[in-house]
């Protein structure tokens, strides 16, 4: 009994954080549609009246801003993913298995690295950003 309870509590915690991440990925592009809609029907009932169109690009500065902190978050979830995972791999099934826990860790610092990396550049003054 013990031992199927403690099977199925990895196997519900992979597929729940399947499912919500899934969950999250649909509304965001929901979301995005929307705003995309709305954008449309604002630009045509502009037109409609004769208004000047403003030009529909998006902020640079705005979208490297969203990068830089998406890297921060990423980039912390995966050092602690990486760490934890080691510690409980290590105690599970020994020290050679659980380096593999270490991979999360390096990407996670890797994304640390990357962020920064750009926010030394920006406040530096340089606009040249990777990716951009």
């Amino acid at each position: 009994m013990e031992d199927s309870i403690a099977l199925m509590i990895p196997i519900f915690g992979i597929v729940f954080g399947i499912l919500i991440a899934i969950v999250a990925i649909v509304t965001q592009h929901r979301q995005k549609t929307q705003r995309a809609d709305l954008r449309h029907k604002e630009r045509l009932a502009a037109i409609e009246k004769g208004l000047e169109l403003p030009p529909e690009t998006e902020d640079p500065e705005d979208l490297g801003r969203r990068s830089r902190s998406g890297s921060l978050r990423s980039g912390l979830t995966g050092i602690a993913v990486g760490v934890v995972l080691y510690f409980a791999l290590d105690e599970l099934v020994g020290q050679r298995i659980a380096l593999f826990g270490l991979i999360p860790a390096a990407v996670g610092f890797a994304n640390l690295l990357f962020y920064f990396i750009e926010s030394r550049r920006k406040s530096n003054g340089n606009s040249d950003a990777i990716g951009q």
